[in-house]
């Protein structure tokens, strides 16, 4: 992680310029931590300040929260600080600091990408070494692919093999499923490939296949499109056939170690240990009411309620956690500048949260630094809670 540490920490006059990068303000929690925004060009995020007690020094590095910006423009803002702060400097990791340092491949997206995506394509979600994805998208050239990951290595793996091999028509992301799902529109996809997920016996939870993500499936698919599971581990694939019986009308295909015409690195390795593979393979039987999700993450109103205002240097006056059946919203921190404030927000679904910094400015204007949340229900719910926190300072009516 990009960071330097200082004896002392001193920042120039704000706001701050230097180059392209603009350091417009710094909000603090207390006396030991603060965040500092900073622009450059079209990005927009915040870098934190913080005291170590126990090593008696300061700490610069980036805020999580902008993880998916290049890394060389984050090292870039930090190194103008630690020059700044030269006399105090006592080490960093800033070198080789070129703003093209981890620039993201054209073929990675993110998914704010597809929030007005309209191409038929096929999905595959957790690709691990990329062979089953990158074989289909080579034998279908026309249609395009979406390869959906979390593991890093993985998706860098992958995104060299779409180099070398000239792949076109295959898209990466690193992104929860089940948050994609939601956002895509109806009956555009003709196949969505789930091959070998982690059973996550002991935390059910986090498993991808649930009633939830069948019924986004089956939304998204077209008429006749198909969602494929394959599994090594029985008790996965008996829970994933429950959940699919539980749909009323149903149009679905069982086979038992039958091999496909590309074989996954987990796949090899399953079948020398002798292990079986089970598939399953559930049919779109119709076209699904075309729609996506359309919310509203504006602030309406400028005026803050009279305990809100009161929160400044004590959250105590206000609500920092509002829980619904299917969402939560929770105000982690809160950030005071000289005539700004700053909320560190998670919210959304239980298993899929999203995190979110609500900028209010001097003007008392509020929006979400970097854009609106993903657009589901959940997010929406909680973006409501925030709204009536800030503007009336009372909880969130909970009407689930």
């Amino acid at each position: 992680m990009p960071h330097c540490l200082l004896k002392e920490m001193n920042l120039p006059p704000l706001p701050y310029q230097k180059g392209d990068y603009h350091f417009v303000f710094e909000a603090k929690k207390d006396s030991f931590q603060s965040l500092i925004l900073v622009r450059f060009r079209e990005y927009e995020f915040f870098l934190r300040k913080r005291y170590r007690a126990k090593q008696n020094d300061w700490i610069i590095k980036y805020e999580k929260i902008a993880k998916n910006l290049p890394t060389g423009i984050l090292k870039e803002a930090i190194k103008i600080l630690a020059d700044y702060n030269e006399h105090s400097l006592i080490t960093h990791n800033l070198a080789n600091h070129s703003l093209k340092q981890n620039l993201i491949s054209p073929y990675a997206k993110s998914i704010e990408d597809f929030l007005d995506f309209h191409s038929p394509f096929e999905l595959e979600i957790g690709f691990g070494s990329g062979r089953h994805l990158l074989y289909q998208a080579e034998q279908k050239p026309t249609m395009q692919f979406i390869g959906i990951e979390l593991h890093t290595p993985s998706i860098e793996q992958v995104l060299r093999q779409i180099e070398l091999r000239g792949i076109k028509n295959l898209w990466i992301l690193n992104c929860d499923a089940r948050v994609f799902l939601e956002i895509l529109p109806s009956n555009l996809c003709e196949a969505i490939y789930l091959h070998f997920p982690v059973p996550w016996e002991k935390k059910p939870h986090r498993r991808v296949w649930s009633e939830r993500f069948l019924k986004e499936a089956l939304r998204i698919l077209k008429k006749g499109g198909m969602l494929e599971l394959r599994s090594d581990d029985e008790g996965y694939f008996s829970y994933a056939l429950e959940i699919a019986l539980l749909c009323q009308n149903l149009q679905c295909q069982v086979n038992k170690n039958i091999q496909n015409a590309v074989v996954s690195k987990y796949e090899d390795r399953w079948r020398r240990q002798n292990k079986n593979i089970f598939d399953l393979r559930i049919f779109a039987l119709e076209d699904q009411e075309i729609g996506q999700n359309r919310f509203d993450f504006s602030f309406c109103a400028s005026n803050f309620s009279q305990s809100f205002l009161k929160s400044r240097g004590s959250s105590d006056t206000i609500a920092k956690k509002v829980i619904g059946t299917d969402w939560f919203l929770h105000i982690d921190s809160i950030y005071w500048g000289e005539s700004e404030c700053v909320l560190m927000l998670s919210f959304g679904d239980f298993n899929q949260p999203q995190s979110k910094f609500a900028l209010i400015s001097k003007d008392r204007q509020i929006r979400y630094l970097g854009g609106d949340p993903l657009p589901t229900r959940a997010a929406h719910k909680a973006h409501q809670a925030l709204q009536q926190i800030i503007t009336k300072g009372e909880a969130f009516e909970c009407r689930d």
